[in-house]
This record gives structure tokens, C-alpha cells and sequence, in this order.
């Protein structure tokens, strides 16, 4: 009689399987942390190359502003009854010169105190040329002051009574005079303007004649506000905004800051180390973690005064979005999968390992 071989059967041992899922667990949870920050540190980094273009736009507005204005007063240098003002000052250069000198300090100390009819205060604020500047910062609201000197400084038309009638001892005036042939375009920092009791930038340009060179000087307050309007306005995604700094960590315009606010930015540093190596973002460590877009250009390189830093910029966790949440979900979907195969697997192997008739006492006695 053959015996059929008896052919064997495959069976689950489930409690070594919850042993392997148990060991398991660690280095799965460990990859799919891993694989979630590398996508997330891809993310930032799209995030920052975008916030970097951003940056460039933001860049780009600012210095069209600048550029405008520049064209702008460039304009003003060629009214003639400026350059008629200009020329009636400089009929003094004529005369004996250094009687006009002696005298520009007596003048300058009695300027305070002049009082709107006096005849010199009326002769600059009262001229055709007065004014026009006038007219002309009526139809500028961003103009908080205009003047106009003549070859040696004096005021020959102004807008309003500024705080100096001299302004030939103001660095200003002296780079924008220059070499005194063609002078040169001079764009100053924000700063609180004394004569306007607000903030603004000065920008002067030379009157330049073909003949004579620089026969005289026009100044324009500009009020910070438009610069202001540029960075509160500019948007580069949902959550990210503009910032305008001084290479100092000083703010000019940023969300929850103003002029008068002597914080520190605290991200210059971070800022400031990623433009030295050339980097278009950076992704900061510090509360809150942001991420900040940096243009490929430099202010300095335009306007030598103006040591500016415009970057874009959002919290990490706003450029991230659900990214984060969904990373903690996934990470507790997959320990729950885990911990309750294991708990399956424990009670089945429990359930396998009974006997099929149970022991009983009584078969101890047959």
C-alpha cells in the first residue's frame, strides 16, 4: 500500500511577523521623515528662486521711481525762469567777490530771524521763479520742499523758507556741484528733514550751462510716503511681502515697522551673509523661520548713498502650507497601521496556538 507523502503546509507566524513590524517601525518612520524634509527643503527652495524673481520686480519698481524722479527734476533745470533766477544771482560774480563773501555769513545769521516781508526772504519767495515752485509742488504731493542756489550756494528761489539761506557748506550741495564742469546727480538716504518736519530723501541735480558749466543747484525733498507705497504694496506670492532695509539692520519700510523704529531687523545678518556669497535666497534659523528673496542687483551700484537692501519674504511655515500638517498626519497613519497590525497578529497567533479539543481531566484516567 503506498502512502500518499504528506505535503507540507504555509503557515504565518504572526507573532514573528509583530516582532519584524515592531522592528520595522523605526526605520520606516525614519524614511518617511526623510523623504517629506527633502520635498520640503525642494519646496523652499522653488519657494526661494521665486521670492528672488519677486525681488528683482521689487528692485526694479523702486529704482523706476528714482529714475523718474531724476528725470523729472532733470526737467525743472531746463525751465528758463529758474535759469533767469539762477542768472540774476550770479550777476554778483561781477562785482567784487570777496565783499559778497564777507557778506554771505551776515546774511545767513540774520535768515532766521527774517520775517515774510522782508525784502530778500520776498525777493526768493515771491519771484516768478518762487512761484512756480510752488505751483509745481501743488501738482506733486510727494515734493515736501524745493530751492534753487546760484554759483555760490545762495538761495535765489525756494518754495518756502528753508532752514539755511547758505547751502554751499552742505555735502549735498558739494557733490552735486562737483567738479564744477558737468556736476553730478546726488540721491541722499532717508532721513527726518528739519526744514519739513518730516522724513524724506534729497535729490539735486546741477543747472549746467555749455559755456559756463554749473552755474547753480535745484534741491527737491521727496517725502517718504511713495517709497513707503512701493514696498507696503508689493506682494511676491499669498503670504510673502517686501522689506527695505540699510545694510545696518535699520528699517526703512517693513510690515509692523516704521521710521522711528530703532529695531534691528533680525534676519540682517542671514541677509547679508547670503548677498556676500552671492546667493538669491536664504532660509533663516531664527524665529520665524522666513524665507527671503535677495534681487541680483545693488542699490550702491546705482546711488552711492544709498545702501539699501530690498528682499522678499515669508514665514516658513506660511511658503510650507499644509505641507507640514500633512507630513505629522502621515506620519501617525502609518504608526496606527503599525501598532494595529501588531495588535492583529498578537491576538490571531493567540487564537491559532489553542488546541483543537480541548484537555480534559477525565481523559488522564483511560
Amino acid at each position: 500500500m503506498n502512502k500518499t507523502p504528506k505535503r507540507g503546509k504555509f503557515r504565518i507566524d504572526f507573532r514573528v511577523l509583530s516582532i519584524l513590524l515592531l522592528l520595522a517601525t523605526i526605520p520606516l518612520l525614519a524614511g518617511s521623515w526623510w523623504l517629506f524634509r527633502s520635498y520640503e527643503s525642494a519646496y523652499l527652495e522653488m519657494a526661494g528662486s521665486n521670492m528672488s524673481q519677486s525681488a528683482d520686480t521689487a528692485f526694479s519698481s523702486l529704482n523706476n521711481y528714482l529714475q523718474n524722479q531724476i528725470m523729472q527734476i532733470a526737467g525743472l533745470t531746463e525751465v528758463p525762469v529758474l535759469r533767469e533766477a539762477i542768472s540774476r544771482g550770479n550777476l554778483d560774480l561781477k562785482k567784487d567777490l570777496e565783499e559778497i563773501r564777507r557778506a554771505i555769513p551776515r546774511t545767513e545769521s540774520q535768515w532766521p530771524s527774517l520775517t515774510p516781508d522782508a525784502p530778500l526772504l520776498r525777493s526768493i519767495l515771491e519771484s516768478e521763479a518762487g512761484k512756480f515752485l510752488k505751483r509745481y509742488m501743488e501738482v506733486n504731493p510727494s515734493y515736501r520742499e524745493i530751492m534753487v542756489t546760484d554759483f555760490l550756494g545762495r538761495l535765489v528761489a525756494a518754495s518756502g523758507k528753508t532752514t539755511d539761506y547758505y547751502q554751499a557748506d552742505e555735502e549735498w550741495w558739494k557733490e552735486t556741484y562737483g567738479d564744477g564742469v558737468r556736476g553730478l546727480v546726488h540721491i541722499g538716504d532717508i532721513v527726518f528733514d528739519d526744514s519739513t518736519k518730516t522724513h524724506a530723501l534729497e535729490l539735486s541735480q546741477p543747472f549746467v550751462d555749455s559755456s559756463q558749466g554749473v552755474i547753480g543747484v535745484i534741491k527737491v525733498v521727496l517725502g517718504a510716503q511713495a517709497i513707503h507705497s512701493i514696498i507696503g504694496s508689493f506682494r511676491a506670492g499669498p503670504n510673502a511681502t517686501a522689506v527695505l532695509l540699510r545694510a545696518k539692520g535699520e528699517v526703512i519700510s517693513a510690515p509692523g515697522y516704521n521710521l522711528m523704529d530703532r529695531r534691528a531687523y533680525p534676519a540682517t545678518l542671514d541677509i547679508l551673509r547670503a548677498r556676500e556669497k552671492g546667493r538669491k535666497y536664504v532660509v533663516t534659523t531664527s524665529a520665524p523661520e522666513s524665507v527671503f528673496g535677495l534681487p541680483s542687483s545693488n542699490f550702491m551700484d546705482l546711488y552711492p548713498r544709498l545702501n539699501w537692501i530690498v528682499a522678499t519674504t515669508g514665514t516658513v511655515d506660511e511658503v510650507l502650507g499644509e505641507l507640514p500638517k500633512f507630513r505629522r498626519y502621515f506620519m501617525f497613519f502609518v504608526l496606527a497601521m503599525i501598532v494595529l497590525s501588531v495588535i492583529s497578529g498578537l491576538l490571531i497567533s493567540r487564537e491559532e496556538s489553542r488546541p483543537v479539543i480541548e484537555e480534559d481531566a477525565h481523559l488522564d484516567r483511560l
